[in-house]
């Protein structure tokens, strides 16, 4: 592998180069790579890859965004090292945060914002954002993950960040049966840190019926940190994986009714709930800030478990020509509840619960209608249209724990007095979008892309309570915009392409922060829910040849309305803002037993007031560190097959070392080696082996360091990441 870029890149780690600087490094570096590849290539095309996640199928080439397509054979062997969904897109899709061994996304955004969630097109993302959006399957059901980098309106509200479309795996063939059990092991405390997984899929067709049921049931062992202590399971109230039991449950009934028609129907469900004795000491000294690591102690009671539930029913039919277009209809309905860690919201003299555990309650219905239309053969001419209609319907509540109770046991035991306390009220978000996408092949090089989408929003709450007792007036508000997006797409040959694209995205602030944050005597017709619109600017190229692959994208995104949390519970802030980076990724086949590369992401932001004024950067909770990725596969023999894998979290020091506002403190950089060994046994057997940060290194990840602000949370939530953690697991086809 040419390693020009990789070692140059690094260079951009460095948090006082400028962004110029950095850029022009990166270009620099890209070019010299591609240019040694295409002395050596061969003249294979570009890999004609189909990706769904653009509405209609089309080849990654064809398509003047960033897309990533995590294919299930990737997701197997990050699955080797212990990785859940949000861990394999944070190591795999370039501009996605880092994982954290844990159910919320909270600091792992896509390219500075907000990200879209869908199961086979489900949207699974809700309003009031609970950050736990990327641990509702398990990765066992998933055939292949696909990721639009930049902001989009394609699938409506919410991608200001892009679209993460989880496509689950269907029956074809003859019937067959796959059985998994594994388990994992803290190595640096064995004896606490057992966790155990079995997994089953039986999946095939016959004549015109295809089927498809897969379990997963898994019980996480406690989490342990490269000194061997314990790591508290609470995770600054964003939860923890540790001592976690999860069910998850896929089936799918797919009919062929002719040659042109079918229908697939799916049922997915979900649901994991911690049961643990631990919680975190609060006696961890306070200062120095970042000078004393966090402590789990025992005795934790909890009433109420903390955990996530989740279910969705889908209802496809595709029909291959109807009118002469392709038709694809889908009716859905989801349910999801999660319920956070309790904490302290005040010191007994404050308005309202002290002692409170907040939960979400979203559900969803809705439908999409999409249409596939050649317009002219002569001229390359479609268009893809159709309609989404959603009612979301959402609120945040929470139970109430005796104070007395809570401060005689030393924060340990959290007793419920049987009253429930609405946070955020019950509210309505009716959502109708009309969408029309054209792609034009105006020569054999170039592609030209464009549409637009019309948004109509619509939202109720009726009069409510505060927590603290305020009544808050309810009301009605609608909103509409158009979105539009153009771009275009040249082949300068075979095996080269550039692209160049403008897209809207458009997105509702969370409401339900706001709501929750509403003074007594406020209406909802004062407060701040205008959407925001964001505008990205991307150009890329893409290289593919018979043993290279590489790519190079450059990025800005701005908004005129932001919508950032001010701080933990604090309101939203609604400052505009602007986000740029670059991004880039290569893969290289050294030899028939070789294969290396890896990715690169660097994204930084600022705000600014209404007037255009910089205010100053944007916090560590909406801009990840650079990022590198790199990785080396060996197949040493026919069946043994192994994989070193390394994920690099740079600096960032954009703020005053004594700074006390949340989120807005200096980020270290740490690095994490992984290995994935997998050997056949059988044509029926594959044993895996896997060691999650193989070096057993001491570091605290990016949400542990975020999270860490004086009067806030401090050191208390200044966690270790886990050590090296063993994975086994035995795989057997029936």
């Amino acid at each position: 592998m040419n390693s020009n870029i990789l070692w140059a890149l690094p260079r951009a780690f460095k948090p006082n180069r400028l962004p110029s600087q950095a850029l022009a490094l990166a270009v620099a570096a890209a070019c010299t790579t591609l240019a040694h590849a295409q002395e050596t290539a061969s003249e294979t095309p570009l890999s004609e890859v189909t990706v769904t996640a653009t509405r209609s199928e089309a080849l990654i080439n064809s398509v003047p965004q960033s897309i990533t397509v995590v294919r299930r054979e990737e997701i197997e062997k990050q699955v080797g090292a212990g990785g859940g969904l949000g861990d394999i897109l944070g190591k795999l899709v370039p501009g996605f945060g880092l994982g954290r061994e844990s159910p919320s996304t909270f600091t792992q955004t896509l390219r500075g914002r907000n990200l879209n969630v869908l199961i086979d097109g489900v949207p699974q993302s809700t309003n009031r954002n609970g950050a736990r959006i990327l641990t509702l399957i398990d990765p066992s059901a998933v055939e292949r993950i696909e990721v639009i980098r930049g902001a989009t309106a394609i699938y409506g509200d919410g991608a200001t960040g892009g679209v993460v479309n989880i496509i689950t795996r269907k029956g074809s063939g003859s019937a067959s049966h796959v059985t998994e059990i594994g388990s994992n092991l803290a190595l640096p405390h064995p004896s606490g840190g057992l966790g155990t997984v079995i997994r089953h899929t039986s999946s095939g067709s016959k004549d015109s019926l295809n089927f498809l049921a897969n379990l997963a049931v898994e019980q996480t062992g406690a989490f342990f940190d490269a000194n061997g202590d314990r790591i508290p399971p609470s995770g600054a109230n964003q939860g923890s994986l540790a001592e976690t039991r999860s069910y998850s449950l896929l089936g799918k009934l797919g009919y062929q009714l002719d040659t042109q028609q079918n229908i697939q129907l799916t049922a997915q469900a979900y649901k994991a709930h911690q049961d643990t004795d631990y919680t975190t000491d609060p006696s961890v000294p306070t200062s120095p800030l970042r000078g004393h690591t966090s402590r789990a102690i025992s005795g934790l009671k909890l009433d109420k478990k903390e955990g996530t539930e989740n279910s969705l029913l889908s209802a496809d039919y595709h029909n291959k020509d109807i009118f002469g277009s392709k038709l694809h209809a889908q009716l859905f309905t989801r349910d999801y509840k999660t319920i956070y860690a309790p904490f302290q919201r005040h010191n007994g003299s404050g308005a309202g619960p002290q002692i409170f555990q907040s939960f979400i309650d979203s559900s969803k219905n809705g439908g999409r209608l999409e249409f596939d239309t050649l317009l002219s053969e002569k001229y390359g001419v479609t268009m893809t249209w159709g309609a989404d209609h959603i009612r979301e319907t959402t609120s945040q509540s929470g139970y109430v724990h005796d104070a007395a109770v809570y401060a005689a046991t030393g924060g340990r035991v959290f007793q419920s007095t049987g009253k429930v306390v609405t946070w955020a009220p019950p509210y309505d978000i009716i959502s109708t979008g009309l969408y029309g996408q054209f792609e034009w092949q105006t020569t054999d090089q170039l592609m030209l892309r464009g549409g637009l989408r019309h948004e109509k929003l619509d939202a109720k709450v009726n009069d409510f309570t505060n927590i603290n007792g305020g009544v808050v007036g309810g009301g009605r508000k609608s909103y509409s915009d158009t979105l539009f997006n153009v771009g275009a797409v040249y082949d300068l040959n075979d095996r080269i392409n550039l692209y160049a694209s403008y897209n809207q995205g458009f997105s509702l602030p969370d409401m339900g922060l706001t709501l929750r944050n509403a003074a007594a005597g406020a209406s909802f017709a004062t407060l701040n829910t205008q959407p925001q619109v964001v505008d990205n600017y991307e150009v890329g190229v893409r290289a593919n040849w018979n043993k290279t692959q590489a790519s190079f994208a450059m990025f800005w995104s701005k908004n005129d309305l932001g919508a950032r949390s001010g701080g933990i519970n604090a309101p939203i802030v609604r400052a505009p803002e602007k986000i740029y980076g670059f991004e880039a990724t290569l893969d290289q086949q050294l030899s028939k037993t070789w294969r290396t590369g890896g990715t690169f992401s660097w994204v930084e932001g600022k705000k600014y007031t209404s007037t255009g004024t910089e205010i100053g950067y944007l916090g560590n909770d909406a801009i990840s560190p650079p990022k590198l990725t790199l990785y080396v596969e060996h197949q040493t023999t026919p069946q043994w097959f192994n994989r070193l894998q390394l994920a690099f979290s740079g600096v960032r020091d954009r703020f005053p070392a004594t700074s006390t506002t949340p989120y807005q403190n200096r980020i270290q950089s740490y690095a994490v080696l992984d290995w994935v060994s997998q050997y056949k046994v059988s044509q029926q057997g594959v044993l895996t082996f896997g060691v999650n940060n193989l070096l057993n290194r001491h570091y605290h990840n990016t949400f542990a360091q975020t999270v860490v602000t004086p009067g806030v949370y401090g050191n208390t939530a200044y966690a270790a990441a886990s050590g090296a953690t063993l994975h086994v697991a035995y795989k057997h086809t029936w």
